[in-house]
């Protein structure tokens, strides 16, 4: 399997010269080069690695891979040595300084290559949380949860098997959940974006035969981030 790479760097000769060292490197596989942290931000969730310049025009490099809640792993490179040590504090693979060859560069592989490997081989806990149930707190995994439904200050949590009522609100609720498993799609509802079957003009039609109110100021963003960007096919 090839390390999908993206390269950030607002320098032309750089970005040809990274690109290259990338692309004859077997095992990675360049998916894009960009000159701005901004313009590379949407195609970054499908990279392995990031190899970031450290000064970009939009902001700085440290300062992109704080602010991004899964990070591929990084690469460093500036021209400024004393940058060093405030790019470890987001714990990069590496650090390079423009001018280092090839042979550093494949030193700087050869770590994410390590850590590539290491982080596959760790297990994936299955995302869940935790609601009081009677005297007891009840464990429940994203996937299993079909719908919430907030009425007054209870939210129901609907699963296939049964429903837990835990006082709780669905903003309160949103804070919590981690991802993008769960969408809102009415002022009452939020549902998981797995259980959903078929979308009509007013309604979604889940796994378990419930239909779901589509609230009209919800429309636009389930549009936007549910149907959009998976349309393979369209009338017309």
């Amino acid at each position: 399997m090839k390390i999908k790479t993206l390269i950030i760097d607002d320098d032309p000769h750089w970005q040809l010269l990274i690109r290259k060292l990338v692309e004859s490197t077997p095992f990675l596989e360049c998916i894009g080069v960009f000159g701005s942290a901004m313009d590379a931000y949407a195609q970054l969730h499908e990279a392995d690695l990031l190899i970031c310049d450290i000064e970009l025009p939009d902001m700085k490099g440290v300062e992109f891979i704080q602010n991004l809640r899964q990070p591929p792993l990084v690469i460093f490179i500036t021209s400024h040595a004393n940058y060093a040590l405030d790019c470890f504090e987001v714990a990069p693979v590496d650090f390079l300084l423009k001018g280092f060859t090839p042979q550093r560069f494949l030193k700087s592989i050869e770590r994410v290559r390590e850590r590539f490997k290491d982080e596959r081989s760790i297990p994936v806990m299955e995302p869940y949380f935790f609601v009081r149930d009677g005297m007891n707190y009840a464990q429940i995994r994203y996937r299993e949860v079909l719908y919430m439904k907030s009425q007054d200050n209870t939210l129901h949590i609907v699963t296939p098997d049964r429903v837990y009522s835990p006082t709780l609100t669905i903003p309160k609720m949103e804070e919590q959940l981690k991802g993008d498993i769960f969408i809102r799609v009415h002022r009452s509802y939020l549902v998981n974006r797995l259980a959903i079957v078929s979308i009509t003009k007013d309604d979604l039609i889940l796994t378990n035969g419930e239909r779901v109110s589509i609230g009209e100021q919800y429309r636009a963003m389930l549009y936007r981030k549910h149907i959009e960007k998976n349309i393979v096919s369209r009338n017309g």
